[in-house]
């Protein structure tokens, strides 16, 4: 789902620099970061814990 999320960000804050909207494209960013971080945090406890006790 955080894969979604962030290809989204990724857009609208290009779509938000073209419409000449720096200041809706900074709070974009900033969610995008914490997207982006959720993701990391996910994958390394996927790696870790998750996926073994799958296994």
């Amino acid at each position: 789902m955080e894969h979604y999320e962030i290809t989204r960000y990724g857009t609208l804050i290009a779509w938000a620099k073209k419409l000449g909207r720096d200041d809706c494209a900074s709070v974009l960013q900033q969610n995008l970061d914490e997207e982006k971080a959720t993701d990391q945090k996910l994958n390394k406890l996927a790696l870790s814990d998750v996926n073994q006790k799958a296994a």
